[in-house]
C-alpha cells in the first residue's frame, strides 16, 4: 500500500498537479506545478516554495520567470514591462524594502519614526508610482508645501513643518532612494542636490527652584508617587527613557550611585541608553530620598524602580506620567513646558551651585561640548562669579600700575 501524498506548508495535491500558495505583495497567489503529487515531488515543489519566499524577501522574485502560463500573470505584469521585478516596483514596495534590510542596524523607535515620516509625507502621495517618475522638482515642491503648510483633501488643517522635522523627513526618503539608485542605476537620484536647513536653535528653558517646589506640591495632590517620580527626574536629571528602565539591581543603597545603562523607549527595553554609553550618577540629598521612599513600594519586586502606581505595572513610556505633570502644572500656576526641562532643571541646578561642569555633563550623559554650547548662560551664576572676580582682580592690578605710571609723568 503506497504512501498518500500529504500538505506541508504552502504546498497541496491539486488533482494530478502540485499548488503553490505564497503572497507577494499584499496578494496571496495559488499557481500549480505540471507535477504528479507524490512524496517527491512535493518535497521539490516544497524547496521551490523556500526559494520564492527568499526571493520575495530579497525583491527579486519575478512571478513570470517562475510560472511564464500562470493565468494571472497578465495583471501583475505592467503594460511595455521588461518583466524584472526591480524595474516594476512601486515607492511604496522599495520602501518596505529598505525597512527589512535597515532593521538590521537601526533601533526601534527610529524605526518607527522613519516609517512614519515615510507613510505621512511621501508614500501616502507617491507609493503607487514608480520611482523614475518622481523628479528632484516634486520632491522640492513636495517641501517646500510642507514648509508652509496646507489644507488636505479631506479639509484638515495640516501645520507648517519646522526647518528639523523638514531635515529629518529627508532622511528615510534619502535612504529609500540610495537603496534604489544602487540596484537601478539609470534612475537619476530626486533627493540629490536638496540640502538640509539650519534648524532654529532651542535652548533649555528650566524650571526656577520656586517653580519645582509648586509643581511638586500640586504633583503630590494628585498622586504622591508621580510626584516622587518628578522630583527625581528634577534632581538626579536621567532622561525619561532612563528613569523609567531603572533598575534596583543598579542602584547602589550604600553609595548612593546609580549605573544608568538601560533604556525604554516605545515599550521596548534595550541594554543602552540613547548614547550608547553607561554612566555613574551620583545621588544628591533629594534625589536619594526619593529613592529611599520607594524602597517601601518597589523594591521588593525587586525589578523596575519606579512603577506606575495606577496599574501597579511598569511605566511603558513617558506619556501617562505627561498627563499628570500638565494638570499639575495648570493648577500650580506655572508657565508650561513640556517634562524634558525637567532634566534642564536639574543640569542647570548643578551649574548654579557651583559645581564642575564637567561634573554636570558626565553626571548627565552630555559632552563638555554640549554642556558648554547650551547651557552657557547659566555658567557665570554657577560659578559664583568666581572666574569673574579673578578677571576683576587681574584688572585692578593692572589699572593701579597705570595709574602710578601716568601719575610719575605727570608733575601736576
Amino acid at each position: 500500500m503506497g504512501r498518500t501524498p500529504t500538505t506541508s506548508g504552502g504546498v497541496t495535491p491539486k488533482n494530478d498537479r502540485i499548488q503553490i500558495r505564497f503572497t507577494w505583495r499584499g496578494k496571496e497567489y495559488r499557481p500549480t506545478l505540471d507535477l504528479k503529487p507524490n512524496a517527491a515531488n512535493l518535497k521539490a515543489a516544497a524547496r521551490l516554495r523556500e526559494q520564492i519566499l527568499d526571493e520575495i524577501k530579497m525583491g527579486t522574485f519575478s512571478l513570470e520567470q517562475h510560472f511564464p502560463e500562470y493565468r494571472f500573470i497578465a495583471t501583475t505584469v505592467p503594460a511595455g514591462a521588461d518583466g524584472s521585478a526591480p524595474h516594476q516596483r512601486t515607492l511604496a514596495e522599495w520602501t518596505d524594502i529598505f525597512f527589512e534590510f535597515k532593521g538590521r542596524s537601526t533601533e526601534h523607535s527610529t524605526m518607527f519614526v522613519y516609517k512614519r515620516h515615510m507613510l505621512s509625507y511621501w508614500t501616502s502621495v507617491w507609493g503607487e508610482l514608480n520611482p523614475k517618475y518622481i523628479t528632484n522638482e516634486m520632491v522640492q515642491m513636495r517641501l517646500a508645501k510642507l514648509a508652509k503648510g496646507f489644507v488636505d483633501k479631506d479639509g484638515k488643517v495640516q501645520r507648517p513643518l519646522s526647518r528639523k522635522t523638514q531635515n529629518n523627513i529627508l532622511i528615510p526618503l534619502r535612504g529609500v532612494f540610495d537603496l534604489i539608485c544602487k540596484n537601478l542605476t539609470t534612475i537619476k537620484n530626486p533627493v540629490a542636490g536638496v540640502e538640509n536647513l539650519k534648524p532654529e536653535m532651542h535652548l533649555p528653558d528650566p524650571f526656577t527652584p520656586q517653580e519645582v517646589e509648586l509643581i511638586l506640591k500640586a504633583l503630590a495632590k494628585r498622586n504622591q508617587e508621580v510626584a516622587d517620580y518628578y522630583e527625581f527626574a528634577m534632581f538626579a536629571g536621567l532622561r525619561d527613557s532612563e528613569q523609567i528602565a531603572l533598575l534596583w539591581d543598579n542602584v547602589d543603597l550604600v553609595e548612593m550611585t546609580l549605573h544608568v545603562c538601560r533604556a525604554k523607549v516605545l515599550g521596548q527595553s534595550k541594554e543602552r541608553t540613547k548614547t550608547h554609553k553607561g554612566r555613574t550618577v551620583e545621588l544628591n540629598a533629594r534625589a536619594a530620598a526619593v529613592i529611599e521612599r520607594q524602597r517601601a513600594r518597589t523594591q521588593l519586586a525587586g525589578n523596575e524602580v519606579f512603577m506606575n502606581p495606577f496599574t501597579g505595572k511598569a511605566w511603558n513610556d513617558d506619556q501617562e506620567q505627561r498627563v499628570e505633570f500638565r494638570a499639575a502644572i495648570r493648577a500650580a500656576g506655572v508657565r508650561y513646558r513640556p517634562p524634558k526641562e525637567c532634566r534642564d532643571t536639574s543640569v542647570t541646578m548643578g551649574l548654579m551651585a557651583g559645581a564642575d561642569p564637567a561634573w554636570v555633563a558626565a553626571q548627565h550623559g552630555h559632552s563638555v561640548i554640549t554642556m558648554l554650547r547650551s547651557y552657557a548662560k547659566w555658567l557665570p551664576k554657577g560659578d559664583g562669579n568666581r572666574n569673574l572676580n579673578k578677571v576683576n582682580m587681574a584688572l585692578g592690578g593692572s589699572i593701579s600700575a597705570l595709574e602710578k605710571s601716568i601719575s610719575a609723568l605727570d608733575p601736576h
